[in-house]
């Protein structure tokens, strides 16, 4: 069997600053690191600051679209998919020596509100079914990352039904919300902005999420420490049995 940490983070497009956000990932355990709303800035520093813990990396900085994928593990392959306009999804293959597992980095657009509540539109629905169905088709895989979605939404329940198990649902500790830890920032009322910046609250919402495939199994998975962003890290601890 193989064991692996792995961990995603929504860094906030600049807001999880690396002064604060590089010791959260150097203490986090983690062999591989996943990162949604990557600002160049952000990249800049991970790739230059965290080389030496994690020297295989896919860095597809952008903002809100920034995606990256930071490995103690070789990285084989690394391309961006684009099942969306606006924000392409990552997917990398990881050599852990005994096997190879397909990890795919995801950040579909929240949801619209309309007279039935908040709904997704349908290219942004698409994408979500068509990183699911990807998933499943090349186990063992890994599909992480913000979804924008909960888990008592029918989009949520889909997910489940194509075989794909969440970690933190499996085998988490605590409720496991994630959003809003923060807010901001805003490109208008800035000095609200200022205010409101400094304070953290209580997440409501767990839409960060680590789902996988057989022959992976989950032993453990929790919220991570804060990294300045508006999300909280996830983690899971995953183990490869070949004999499943």
């Amino acid at each position: 069997m193989d064991i692996f940490t792995i961990m995603t983070c929504n860094v906030g497009n600049g807001r999880a600053k690396p002064e604060t956000l590089i010791p959260v990932i150097r203490s986090s355990g983690a062999d591989l690191v996943a990162f949604q709303e990557l600002s160049d800035l952000q990249a800049t520093a991970l790739k230059h600051e965290l080389i030496s813990d994690y020297p295989h990396q896919a860095v597809y900085p952008g903002g809100f679209a920034g995606k990256a994928l930071l490995s103690r593990l070789p990285i084989l392959d690394s391309k961006q998919l684009n099942f969306s306009e606006v924000r392409p999804d990552l997917k990398t293959i990881i050599d852990t020596g005994n096997t190879r597992i397909t990890v795919i980095i995801a950040h579909p657009p929240p949801p619209k509100p309309n007279w039935r509540g908040l709904k997704f539109d349908r290219q942004t629905w698409s994408q979500i079914k068509s990183l699911a169905e990807l998933a499943v088709k090349v186990p063992p895989a890994v599909l992480l990352g913000d979804f924008n979605l909960a888990d008592w939404w029918g989009e949520y329940a889909y997910l489940r039904s194509l075989g794909l198990q969440d970690a933190f649902q499996v085998a988490g500790q605590s409720r496991g919300h994630t959003l809003p830890r923060r807010v901001g920032p805003w490109k208008r009322f800035l000095a609200l902005n200022r205010l409101l910046s400094r304070l953290t609250f209580y997440p409501l919402l767990r839409v960060d999420y680590i789902w996988y495939t057989e022959p992976l199994s989950c032993r453990k998975s929790w919220v991570g420490q804060d990294t300045g962003s508006d999300h909280l890290p996830v983690l899971a601890e995953l183990v490869i049995d070949q004999s499943r």
